[in-house]
C-alpha cells in the first residue's frame, strides 16, 4: 500500500508538504491550494500506510490540532518492488502532466503572439522540418520550443546531458519572487 501511494504522482504531490516540514492539515492544504477536507482523505491513507505520523498537537481555540510529519524526507522504491504496470503508469503520468502543462503554455503563446503560422520545409537528413514563423516583433516574454532527432557520439551525448542537467539544476532551485514569472521547462535526451 505504501508503494502504491508514493508511486502515484498525485498522491506523492499531496505527501510532499509533510516531507519538507511539520504541517497541520490546514497549512498543508493551503500550500497545495486544495480544501482541507480533500487532503484529509489522503492524510488518513498516508497514516494507515505509515507514511505520516502525528508528531504533536497544537492548541487552537481550545481544540488540539494534530501536526503531521512524513516518516522520511524521501522514499526509495526499487524498480523490482513495483507491481507490473505501476512503473510505467508513474513515469507516464508525471511526463504527461508536464507535457500537458507545457503544451497549454506553448499553445497560449502561439495563439496570442505567433499567429503567422508555421514553416514546413524539406530537410536532407530528418525528412521534414517544422518551425514557427517568427513574430515580426519581439515577444513580451521569452518562449522556446524545439523538438528534434539528433545524431551524437556517446561522448557528445554525455556532454549534452551534463549541460541539460546543469541548466535544470541552475533554474529549478530558484524560488518565486518579485519580478519572476513561472515557466514550464521540459528537457529530455534518450537514445533510440
Amino acid at each position: 500500500m505504501a508503494i502504491d501511494l508514493v508511486m502515484n504522482v498525485e498522491s506523492a504531490r499531496r505527501l510532499a508538504p509533510f516531507m519538507r516540514e511539520e504541517q497541520t492539515l490546514g497549512t498543508a492544504a493551503a500550500e497545495l491550494s486544495m480544501p482541507p477536507s480533500s487532503l484529509a482523505y489522503w492524510v488518513k491513507r498516508f497514516r494507515k500506510a505509515r507514511l505520516l505520523l502525528v508528531v504533536r498537537h497544537e492548541a487552537r481555540a481550545g481544540k488540539p490540532i494534530p501536526v503531521y510529519r512524513a516518516t522520511a524526507t524521501e522514499y526509495h522504491v526499487p524498480l523490482d518492488a513495483m507491481p507490473p504496470g505501476l512503473r510505467e503508469d508513474f513515469f507516464n503520468s508525471g511526463r504527461r502532466h508536464m507535457f500537458e502543462e507545457f503544451e497549454r503554455a506553448s499553445n497560449a503563446m502561439m495563439e496570442k503572439y505567433l499567429r503567422r503560422g508555421v514553416r514546413i520545409s524539406a530537410h536532407p537528413s530528418r525528412g521534414v522540418e517544422i518551425n514557427l514563423l517568427d513574430s515580426p516583433t519581439q515577444l513580451p516574454v521569452p518562449m522556446a520550443e524545439a523538438w528534434s532527432s539528433i545524431s551524437l557520439a556517446e561522448d557528445e551525448a554525455r556532454e549534452l546531458l551534463a549541460e541539460l542537467e546543469a541548466l535544470s539544476n541552475k533554474y529549478s532551485v530558484t524560488v518565486d519572487g518579485k519580478g519572476k514569472k513561472r515557466y514550464v521547462m521540459v528537457l529530455g535526451l534518450a537514445p533510440r
